[in-house]
């Protein structure tokens, strides 16, 4: 009981701890989408196209729960096994899912809500098939579906936060929510920058490091320092 309580405790104190990444990795997002100017320019319309693609599936067709949740299991399994550990008995449904595993750590809990499944899939095909022959003629469809399985990764998965997850009590929901966002806009800033020239994802983490040394820096003086 003790040992739990002081888990709980010092999880509180690194979302706390956590916490304020949030406001620094926004605002060098924010920062770089500014630089955006054109949004019809080359293939940069698809990834535009597939978001609005989505959100209208979404909201008026029907939200692909099951395939979401199936993805969300999946990463379970494989960062449990880059965690050396192992996973059995994996179940899924439109409700959701479950998977028995040897490992249980922060890593484990909650990629699922960072790790983009699907959206990766499309781009380690595009990236596997160019390697044999030309399909740079295909690159607007990947491009479409790099954005179409964004947005389903970011609306799904704030859903899914919404109605309150058991992975996130392992971890502490403000840490876990903390770090959920700040990978999150991390990982966007990334393919944002593959795809419009005017998003340099360099120049973002550059100024999301320098702007969240500075807080820290100012926060730890304004509480010990008198």
């Amino acid at each position: 009981m003790i040992i739990r309580i002081l888990k709980t405790l010092f999880m509180l104190v690194l979302g706390v701890m956590s916490l304020p990444l949030v406001v620094p990795v926004s605002r060098a997002f924010y920062g770089q989408l500014k630089n955006i100017s054109v949004l019809s320019s080359g293939n940069q319309i698809y990834f535009v196209w597939g978001i609005i693609a989505y959100v209208i599936l979404h909201l008026f067709f029907f939200k692909p729960s099951y395939v979401y949740n199936l993805g969300h299991e999946i990463v379970h399994v494989l960062t449990t096994w880059l965690s050396l550990g192992k996973a059995k008995n994996m179940k899924v449904s439109e409700q959701g899912g479950s998977v028995q595993t040897t490992k249980s750590n922060a890593f484990v809990s909650i990629s699922p809500y960072f790790v983009p499944f699907y959206t990766l899939l499309v781009c380690g095909a595009y990236f596997a098939v160019s390697r044999f022959r030309d399909i740079s003629g295909y690159a607007p469809y990947f491009i479409f579906f790099i954005g179409f399985t964004f947005a389903m990764h970011i609306i799904m998965t704030v859903e899914a936060l919404k109605g309150g997850q058991p992975d996130l009590i392992k971890t502490g929901y403000l840490f876990s929510l903390a770090w959920i966002y700040v990978i999150n806009v991390v990982i966007a800033g990334f393919i944002i920058g593959l795809i419009f020239s005017g998003f340099s994802f360099a120049d973002m983490c550059v100024q999301f490091s320098d702007e969240a040394k500075a807080l820290y820096i100012s926060l730890s003086q304004q509480l010990f320092i008198v």
